[in-house]
């Protein structure tokens, strides 16, 4: 795993992979203007805090949300989270399921901790699977996980809106034709898939997301 703040091992060498290897996603390194890259920032639990408040929802709206609940407890942390009673939190722009949600999380890391250390030995596919398994973390949410706080270099999200976008503006495709193009693409892609699709993110907002 990364450490915090700092550039993956392999990123330096994805980017020239795939700049020899998609002239689509060359054009995107090519252009961008500043040297941006994934990293980890934040804790197991900020991590899910974070994904869990973007689900079907906006960056905007979801930055909107965590900043409320910032200026109202300060720190995020599984016990500070736990210890908010639900009708605040939901008067702060969380739905009920949410707050379910990530009070679950919360609870595993607080006396479950072992949980996530283990996601961290398993292959990507078995980890998506041990993570899905959770309450309210879907496929799109634990390839969030591995991507934002594993730092996995292969994760293909092909479930996500940003990605989906971008790849059909640039590929220039119908987005009904998305699964079986991006597919063809992923074959290219590997094993740095994680990488293309960053740059692709990029490509339709500059602003770096990290959850």
């Amino acid at each position: 795993m990364t450490p915090k703040g700092k550039k993956p091992s392999y990123w330096n060498e994805a980017k020239k992979y795939l700049k020899e290897s998609d002239p689509v996603i060359s054009n995107i390194i090519s252009v961008q203007k500043n040297d941006s890259f994934l990293t980890r920032k934040h804790t197991t639990f900020q991590t899910f805090f974070k994904i869990i408040i973007g689900q079907q929802i906006s960056i905007e709206a979801a930055s909107s949300i965590e900043r409320r609940i910032r200026k109202k407890i300060k720190s995020i942390t599984p016990k500070k989270l736990i210890n908010v009673a639900d009708r605040d939190l939901r008067e702060l722009g969380l739905s009920f399921r949410k707050i379910k949600y990530i009070k679950e999380i919360a609870e595993i890391c607080i006396y479950d901790s072992r949980f996530f250390l283990d996601i961290k030995l398993l292959s990507d596919s078995e980890a998506i699977k041990s993570l899905s398994s959770l309450y309210g973390i879907g496929p799109w949410s634990a390839e969030m996980f591995l991507i934002f706080q594993l730092n996995r270099q292969n994760i293909l999200p092909t479930g996500d809106v940003g990605l989906i976008n971008s790849f059909c503006k640039n590929y220039q495709i119908d987005k009904k034709d998305f699964l079986i193009e991006v597919s063809k693409q992923k074959l290219i892609w590997e094993p740095y898939c994680t990488v293309a699709t960053w740059y692709l993110w990029r490509d339709i907002d500059e602003d770096t997301v990290q959850y």
